[in-house]
């Protein structure tokens, strides 16, 4: 149960994710009209239908805008979960419900509890919600996937040029300028590369796994020092952060791969599938550009 709650999930927060459910909703109550909604007129339904489903757009919209002001480090997209998610759709329709209550209480003309109110409209909202939600998961995830794959093919096509062979060979001979000098938390000498020998640079706790190519074959060299010590020394025009845990030499770079999660980089010589995280996926697309 743990591995599903934690497992990885995309967080999509885009115009879809509000009008989706308040156009199902619209729907569900003014044609299907279950519970008590069938007793209403259809005149009065569709009133009543079009209400519900402003109220559910604008409480998605303003509720996920406050989760993610109030609640960065919570919200970040690339620690997003499957457990992280099903408590955002819980908690919105929460809100749902309560906003939903008080707009009852407000404007109804008997005079019922305020519990019995909250009972009830919870148990509306609750039956209503499922289709809804699952409808827009879905197309949304399914949404995603074909912008993540359609992002993953035009840049794997722009690596496909004439210099792709130039940039991922490996230079002869060796000068001061191309020297890259790693050295652990305490200055200790660990490594001295040409840069187009550095392949990739995996975090793992308070070590770093120095990935490079020795004899064209990969070797790996378990340094201790913070990642964003060694990133600082490298040239930005070669290697890029992509991920929090990884730096790439983007000269090997041979293959971007996209999913509902993020996009993945294959690694000239390399058998592990570098992440990307959501956030520099927008801007990883530059810095492959700039490589030609």
């Amino acid at each position: 149960m743990n591995k599903i709650i934690n497992k990885p999930h995309p967080f999509i927060f885009n115009t879809y994710s509000f009008v989706i459910p308040s156009v199902i909703t619209f729907l569900i109550i003014s044609v299907l009209a279950p519970f008590q909604f069938q007793e209403i007129e259809l005149q009065k339904r569709i009133i009543i239908a079009l209400i519900i489903a402003v109220v559910v757009s604008v409480v998605i919209k303003f509720s996920i805008v406050l989760f993610k002001k109030s609640l960065p480090k919570v919200m970040s997209e690339d620690k997003w979960t499957v457990g992280k998610e099903i408590i955002l759709i819980l908690a919105t329709v929460f809100i749902i419900i309560i906003v939903l209550s008080i707009s009852i209480l407000f404007f109804q003309d008997d005079n019922k509890s305020i519990f019995s109110v909250l009972f009830q409209t919870a148990s509306v909202t609750m039956g209503i919600s499922v289709f809804p939600i699952v409808i827009s998961v879905l197309y949304e995830q399914y949404r995603y996937k074909n912008l993540q794959y359609k992002s993953a093919m035009a840049l794997t096509k722009s690596l496909k040029n004439d210099n792709i062979n130039l940039r991922s060979a490996i230079p002869k001979t060796s000068s001061t300028n191309n020297r890259i000098i790693i050295k652990s938390e305490n200055d200790e000498l660990e490594l001295q590369l040409n840069k187009q020998e550095l392949i990739y640079i995996k975090s793992e706790g308070n070590y770093n796994e120095v990935y490079y190519l020795h004899s064209k074959q990969i070797q790996k060299k378990l340094v201790r020092n913070r990642l964003k010590n060694i990133e600082a020394i490298l040239p930005q025009t070669t290697f890029f952060r992509c991920h929090n845990s990884y730096i790439i030499n983007g000269n090997y770079i041979m293959k971007v791969e996209g999913n509902a999660r993020n996009l993945v980089l294959q690694l000239k010589y390399s058998q592990e599938d570098i992440p990307v995280s959501r956030s520099k996926a927008k801007t990883i697309s530059t810095f492959i550009e700039q490589l030609k």
